[in-house]
């Protein structure tokens, strides 16, 4: 069985309305507190540092969610895990946000244990302060906009409707026309379906992916191109990124994946190389020299990235989208996109879709024609066991490059 490093502090968090029918496994730094008010005491006391939260409910799941919320707002390096079943669509969805993992009460001590590793990586691999000051360094991080706090706060709300989300997008008339123009495209792949209203769209796309849709709008709208970057093209880099979005959203859903994977899936795919255009825009000169550099040593350019300026445009990408509080399942696949293996999963997550679209699309060339795209990891889909959908997702892939001729 694997094992919770000694050093690390996990803080369980028993909700469950009922007798308590399962013991927490024994780790060796732990504490077990039975409301939420405690164990955010608990949290909040600087003798303590806890890395780990896991919070298990039965029928509380509301609470359980508000209170990881909270957690992720104050204290955001901490791991949370949550451990519930029977959620309705809509606590399902908002448990994605918040939570690192959610398991179901019927879990293995295996499972929780991996749960809790996987996302103590990332968060040691986003904490790192040399990695911190670098991103912080740059000065050209986009702010969070406003209209997004309001529709996080309107989705937290059990009653809010289409007509709501409608009301709030409105107040920007640029942002609504970018929305319809995106849902009346080929990305969605609705037929001859067209939307000439925002409520319309709301409804037929669902408030959470109207949502995901305004966020990438804002982040593409905030670090656009400037004269003096000739590296690659923006405008390029945001279309074959929807491309990515759209294929591997595809991958989760001839998978027989659900709503939720396919909206990570797509999330992921739309911005997983947001952070080229943060060190596009904030260090031009050195990230220049790091495509020269990988043109005439001829790797890949997020591997000299590395080298040259202590982190990757994965790396940068998914610190921006953790400080946004974005679904820790797409901070996850951004960060590793390009190197999956270094994950540690061992089954699909939308990862598995994004590194797949990412890496089978025809890969967008910098002015030095040194390739941006990913390269598949065939050990990492052996990992996991998906080797065997390989040739299918090619066959896709053929297909989706012919029609881009």
């Amino acid at each position: 069985m694997n094992s919770v490093p000694d050093e690390l502090l996990v803080l369980f968090c028993d909700l469950s309305t009922t007798e308590r029918y399962r013991d927490f496994p024994a780790y060796g730094n732990q504490r077990q507190v039975f409301n939420t008010d405690e164990a955010f005491q608990v949290l909040d006391d600087d003798r303590f540092d806890f890395n780990v939260l896991v919070v298990r409910t039965d029928s509380r799941q509301g609470e359980a969610i508000d209170f990881l919320c909270r957690v992720r707002s104050e204290f955001p390096g901490v791991v949370r895990i949550l451990i519930s079943d029977a959620m309705n669509a809509q606590l399902a969805s908002r448990a994605t946000e918040v939570a690192h993992r959610s398991l179901k009460s019927d879990y293995t001590d295996d499972q929780l244990v991996a749960s809790i590793q996987r996302g103590v990586k990332t968060e040691q691999l986003l904490g790192d302060p040399k990695l911190r000051q670098y991103i912080m360094s740059l000065g050209h991080l986009p702010s969070f906009p406003q209209v997004l706090n309001e529709l996080n706060q309107a989705l937290a709300k059990d009653t809010t409707g289409a007509r709501e989300v409608s009301m709030i997008l409105e107040k920007d008339p640029t942002m609504v026309a970018k929305i319809l123009q995106m849902v009346n495209s080929s990305f969605f792949n609705l037929g001859n379906a067209n939307f000439y209203s925002l409520k319309e769209a709301v409804s037929r796309l669902g408030m959470r992916t109207i949502k995901d849709l305004v966020l990438t709008e804002h982040l593409f709208q905030s670090l656009s191109q400037n004269e003096r970057w000739r590296g690659f093209s923006f405008q390029q880099l945001h279309e074959r990124s929807m491309i990515v979005s759209q294929f591997a959203a595809e991958i989760c859903r001839l998978g027989g994946y659900d709503n939720i994977v396919q909206g990570q899936a797509r999330l992921a795919g739309l911005l997983h190389d947001i952070g080229m255009l943060v060190l596009a825009l904030g260090d031009q000169e050195k990230y220049h020299h790091a495509m020269v550099r990988a043109q005439e040593l001829g790797q890949p350019v997020y591997v000299v990235e590395k080298l040259v300026l202590g982190s990757t445009h994965a790396q940068t990408g998914a610190y921006l989208l953790e400080t946004w509080n974005l679904s820790p399942e797409i901070v996850h696949a951004v960060l590793f996109h390009h190197v999956p293996v270094a994950s540690g999963d061992k089954h699909f997550t939308p990862l598995t879709a994004v590194h797949v679209a990412d890496s089978l699309l025809p890969p967008l060339f910098n002015a030095m024609g040194c390739n941006l795209g990913g390269r598949l990891s065939r050990d990492y889909l052996r990992e996991i066991d998906m080797l065997h959908a390989l040739p299918e997702w090619e066959m896709m892939a053929h297909d989706i490059a012919y029609k881009m001729k």
